[in-house]
């Protein structure tokens, strides 16, 4: 049996310096500096402001946040949204009225194959021969009257 889903209410008013990690959904209201971390939903509502980076399944923006995005599905940035910093996603939808001053990239799930380094062979750079480039001569051009 699955347990109903709970949300963690930062209301209004409310005001915080660190970071958030979470199993719930989360809606923040108030204004949080730290970082943001569920592997749910969160909902930035209209008066929401984070300053730090945002991490869920599904990221709603009506508000406000400065620093990085990332949604393992989708990021949604209502038409009160503002976002400057980076957004990492499966999946964007931007409402008109957005504003977003933000470089957008796919999400992409990292292998731990991708993580650690392959065995490589070691180039000897110092066998390396200089290529010599000719030196461009100049065109003589006339101007004549």
């Amino acid at each position: 049996m699955t347990e109903p889903s709970t949300t963690s209410f930062f209301a209004p008013g409310f005001r915080m310096n660190g970071d958030i990690d979470s199993n719930n959904d989360v809606r923040v209201e108030g204004i949080i500096q730290g970082n943001l971390t569920t592997t749910k939903r969160i909902i930035i509502g209209k008066t929401g402001q984070v300053i730090g980076n945002v991490k869920g399944s599904q990221v709603s923006i009506m508000g406000e946040v400065v620093g990085e995005v990332i949604a393992t599905d989708i990021t949604i940035i209502g038409e009160t949204g503002v976002v400057h910093g980076t957004v990492l996603t499966n999946k964007i939808k931007i409402e008109s009225g957005a504003e977003i001053e933000a470089c957008i990239k796919k999400y992409k799930e990292v292998s731990e194959a991708e993580v650690i380094p392959s065995k490589t062979k070691n180039l000897d750079f110092t066998k390396r021969k200089e290529h010599v480039l000719p030196k461009p001569e100049l065109a003589k051009i006339s101007m004549e009257n």
